[in-house]
């Protein structure tokens, strides 16, 4: 088929147009399905996926998502399920990692993130014990280094490493191992006295040998 110098070009805006309908279409379904796993409001995922697509359409189910993160791990920080905001902060950081392009090294707001993550997995074994096992193998030669080491969990929290500097994939893939052992000792509190309560007595001295009565 001949087309016409004209003709050839709407035929590509055509095909560009559904090119990018299908990229919208494919993002925004991605958005709205991590929406959906941090408790998105029902109504507002199903008006998005019933949009047109569009950039604006995307733009939107991607604030959906971050907002409603946001919101989850505010609730799961303030009831210390550690476990459940660490997912989310790792979630978070490798989504829109793969949305920035995944440049290396990584923006600093995702490295951010991504230390979240690590922070809050530590605490979720500070009950099993004090140190975890940091596994990196398969990674790269800088995070191979650190393959099969065990940390402190208070001094991991202190000074992070996570995600390990240099690292050639950015975003690096290691992960924390909890180490079972001893748990960190909580201070005992010290039980005060209750008012007008009589105080202990005190322990008379044993006699000395030789002493009289």
């Amino acid at each position: 088929m001949l087309l016409t110098e004209e003709a050839l070009d709407v035929f590509e805006a055509e095909r560009e147009r559904e090119t990018r309908e299908s990229e919208w279409t494919s993002e925004r379904r991605r958005w709205l399905g991590l929406a959906k796993g941090v408790s998105a409001p029902v109504n507002r995922v199903a008006r998005l996926a019933a949009a047109p697509p569009s950039d604006a359409a995307v733009a939107a189910s991607r604030d959906l998502y971050l907002a409603a993160a946001e919101r989850a791990v505010r609730t799961a920080r303030r009831d210390r399920r550690w476990g459940e905001v660490a997912s989310i902060r790792r979630q978070q950081a490798a989504a829109l990692y793969r949305a920035s392009g995944s440049p290396v090294p990584p923006p600093d707001e995702i490295v951010t993130l991504h230390r979240a993550w690590s922070e809050a997995a530590l605490r979720s074994f500070v009950s099993v014990g004090a140190q975890v096992e940091l596994v990196a193998s398969g990674c790269c030669a800088i995070c191979g280094r650190d393959n099969g080491r065990a940390f402190r969990i208070a001094d991991e929290l202190r000074a992070q490493r996570l995600p390990h500097e240099g690292c050639p994939k950015g975003l690096c893939p290691c992960d924390w191992w909890p180490l079972p052992g001893a748990a960190p000792r909580r201070r005992r509190a010290r039980r005060r006295a209750l008012p007008g309560a009589d105080p202990a007595p005190a322990p008379e001295p044993e006699p000395r040998p030789g002493a009289s009565t």
